[in-house]
This record gives C-alpha cells, structure tokens and sequence, in this order.
C-alpha cells in the first residue's frame, strides 16, 4: 500500500481500519505519526463538543448620542431649507441706460417747412418733393453696465 491511500484511509474512516492499513501504519513512520495527529485532533474536537458556552451578556445600553445627534443635524437641514424657501425672489438686476438724442430739433422752433398743394390725384410724378432740413444724423448713446462699453447709433434723416 502506498502512503497516498493509506492518509486517505485514515482521514476518512477511523473507527474502522483495514487491516492493510494497520500494516502500512506499522512499519511507515510518516503515516504512524498522521495518525496519531488525527487521533489528537478528534480527542480535542470531542471535548470541545461537551464544553459549555458561558451565556453572552449584552453591554450596557449607554447614552444613544447618535440618534439625537442625527436628528439634531436632519431639523438644521430642514429649518434652513424652510427658510431660503420662505425668502422673497430677489428681482432682477434692472439696467439703467442713459439714451443722450442730439440731432433733432424741436418743433416749437424754427423748423423748415414747406407748404404743398394737395394733388387730386396721386401719380408718381405729381408727388411733390419736400426738400429736408441739412441735418446732422441722429445720434442715440447707450450707456451699458461695463464702463468701458458704450454703444452709438448714428440714424440717417434723409431716409436713404
């Protein structure tokens, strides 16, 4: 018998040892000393099977500072939510802007005016032509919120 079967042997059975084992345990040295291992081991186990387990006290039920912790910080969150949801919006940023008109002028003064005939009948050629004023274009300034842009139009009177 060789020693892989004989340790096979013995660790699966060993109330009941065949014969040939018995015989391969006396004479090898290895397999005599497995088996008084397992032998130890299946003592040692059985002990431990009669052994009484001592009952297991729970410890002491302290102060639970966690819990009161924990609903301490989820009534901050809450009530500080509550509070930016109970603020009023805020408007908006209203730009001002500064419109500057130069160019027109008034009607009260002296502006040129040339009285037409009202034709009878409206062709092409009978419109008449009202010669404008030689004015300056008019200018609008707007102011912007950044200092350093301003923004000008420059509008045509004539129409062209």
């Amino acid at each position: 018998m060789k020693c892989e079967e004989c340790e096979l042997l013995l660790a699966q059975n060993e109330v009941d040892v065949d014969p040939a084992v018995e015989a391969h345990v006396a004479e090898c040295r290895n397999c005599r000393s497995l088996r008084l291992e397992l032998q130890a081991n299946a003592h040692v186990l059985r002990g431990l099977a009669e052994e009484v387990m001592p009952p297991v006290t729970a410890p002491g039920r302290g102060f639970p500072w966690w819990k009161w912790t924990s609903a301490a910080a989820a009534l901050i969150i809450t009530l500080t939510a509550a509070w930016f949801a109970s603020r009023p919006v805020k408007p908006p940023h209203i730009v001002s802007i500064d419109v500057n008109v130069t160019g027109i002028v008034p009607k009260a003064a002296t502006a040129p005016y040339v009285k037409a005939e009202i034709p009878t009948t409206l062709t092409p050629a009978a419109i008449p032509t009202v010669p404008a004023a030689d004015t300056e274009p008019l200018r609008v300034k707007m102011l912007t919120p950044d200092p350093d842009v301003v923004i000008y139009w420059l509008i045509d009177q004539k129409g062209e």
